[in-house]
């Protein structure tokens, strides 16, 4: 049963893999938001929360990068 939980690697390198991987998603996710925002008929208040929410679910994504290495026994 042990053969099963194993890990196959160390876990700097899963924080690292995981704190790159965080990074592209947050690059990603502001370039993808923004360009949704700009093909969309919004109206001044509609852009304005677009563009938090964007910047929101980007900041959280560049945070959970710079904490996850903090995570290492």
């Amino acid at each position: 049963m042990t053969l099963f939980f194993k890990s196959r690697t160390t876990q700097s390198f899963d924080s690292k893999v995981g704190q790159v991987g965080s990074w592209f998603a947050a690059v990603f996710l502001l370039g993808m938001g923004f360009y949704k925002l700009s093909k969309l008929p919004l109206s001044e208040t509609e852009l304005f929360f677009g563009v938090l929410l964007v910047l929101n679910v980007t900041m959280l994504m560049m945070l959970m990068g710079m904490i996850l290495p903090l995570t290492r026994r």
